[in-house]
């Protein structure tokens, strides 16, 4: 077998002998509300919690499971078996460990247990005040959102100003429904951090500032481990193309224009084939996500086609900016939160237009070039600030976004070809 056939089979080794080891190594799921997931006899639904935090960043936790009567008829008679029935479930529990002033009672119909937590809360930015009590230390912990309801109630006289993952917010109350997340990761996120304080822009501002604050360093110093081989290979591949012809002589302006949205416009309908045949639906979030891509891509070949001629290298840096924020805006209304990490990748792809345009005027577009390959790092930062792998997860994440620095030059090339024609057709123009 040739060489270049076992790298690509060695790689996808790498990353199956990873990915089953990430899946064996993961600990079972922390629970969120312990009776709820206990099995208590009698119980007739999942149950709920309640988590009230005071002024203070304490918190007292109020779980509920119904039950039918004769349980609770039952449990009157034996207390210490309600006890025994509760305490024999209690394993993987949030706050294992953390609890006092833990009571059991029956109350309409159910059973309730409620106990106090301290310290879920800290001070953060501006009289913020940051809930990082729910993100897990370790990236192949995650939640089981056995519960049917779990709410977090913040002070009566804050407003929860920053919206977790699959909540839904009301004033101080942050709501979490089963089965109401649709992508990996479930329907409480295992990095959930939640502000609260005064609403408004102000206040807004200041508590995405304390979450960034948090998770800052930690996703700056991953994205730049994981980006650095896709920001290596776009900045080299970005200063090497201007030596490179290879297609220059087979393609005129229009027909590359033509080739460009082609493979945009035939890229984003398979990938809607792709999902109606696996999952019965035309965009599924995940391949809606990466769809959006082939439609920004096909829309900078229609913009050149339409007035690229009166652009340089400013103009085709911002028509790249353009269609990247036409893709971004495509992946929020069809996508799931999971590709925004490729919009770094998109502008990457899309500033080879004007890398190629700088070439053909024979001028040199290192700043354009610094800028494509620092995006990837971006797109590293960005992926971080959503999850916290493991170490063999960010292995896997760094052969991933390098795969995606080799798409972001493979479809480059073509608008970069382009760049060229158009400046030397501008070139011959003036000559003339």
């Amino acid at each position: 077998m040739r060489f270049a056939r076992i790298v690509p089979v060695a790689l996808l080794c790498i990353v199956a002998i990873t990915g089953v080891a990430v899946v064996a190594g993961a600990p079972p799921p922390t629970q969120l509300c312990d009776v709820c997931a206990s099995d208590v006899d009698g119980a007739t639904g999942p149950g709920t919690l309640d988590v009230s935090v005071d002024s203070n960043g304490d918190s007292r936790w109020t779980e509920r499971v119904p039950i039918t009567d004769s349980a609770a008829d039952r449990y009157r008679e034996e207390p210490k078996t309600l006890e025994r029935e509760i305490e024999d479930g209690r394993s993987w529990h949030v706050a294992r460990g953390e609890t006092a002033d833990r009571t059991v009672s029956l109350e309409d119909g159910g059973v309730v247990v409620t106990y106090t937590v301290d310290a879920v809360a800290r001070p953060g930015v501006g009289g913020t005040w940051l809930v990082d009590y729910f993100a897990l230390d370790s990236g192949n912990e995650r939640y089981d959102l056995a519960a049917e309801r779990v709410r977090i109630h913040t002070p009566p006289d804050t407003d929860v100003i920053t919206e977790p993952r699959y909540a839904t917010v009301d004033g101080n109350t942050a709501t979490w429904n089963a089965n109401a997340g649709e992508s990996i990761g479930g329907d409480f996120a295992s990095q959930t951090y939640l502000t609260h304080g005064s609403n408004g822009v102000r206040g807004t501002a200041l508590g995405y500032a304390t979450i960034g604050l948090e998770i800052g360093p930690q996703a700056l110093k991953l994205g730049v481990i994981v980006g650095i081989a896709p920001a290596i290979l776009i900045a080299v591949s970005g200063l090497a193309i201007g030596r490179v012809d290879r297609g220059r002589a087979s393609f005129d302006r229009p027909r590359l224009e033509r080739l460009i949205v082609g493979i945009g416009l035939v890229g984003a309908l398979a990938l809607v084939l792709v999902s109606l045949v696996t999952t019965g639906r035309p965009l599924t979030p995940g391949i809606g996500g990466v769809s959006s891509l082939g439609i920004g891509y096909a829309l900078l070949g229609i913009a050149v086609r339409g007035g690229g001629d009166r652009l340089e290298i400013r103009g085709l840096a911002g028509l790249a900016g353009f269609a990247a924020a036409v893709s971004g805006i495509l992946m929020w209304l069809v996508g799931d939160w999971s590709v925004t990490i490729l919009l770094p990748f998109a502008l990457a792809t899309g500033l080879f237009l004007p890398i190629g345009y700088a070439y053909g005027s024979r001028s040199r577009p290192v700043g354009t070039v610094i800028l494509a390959g620092i995006l990837p790092v971006l797109g590293g930062i960005v992926l971080f600030s959503f999850v916290l792998p493991t170490v063999i997860g960010t292995i896997v994440y760094w052969f991933l976004l390098a795969f995606w620095g080799g798409i972001t030059v493979a479809f480059g090339y073509p608008l970069s070809l382009l760049g060229r024609k158009l400046a030397e057709e501008e070139t011959a123009d003036a000559a003339s």
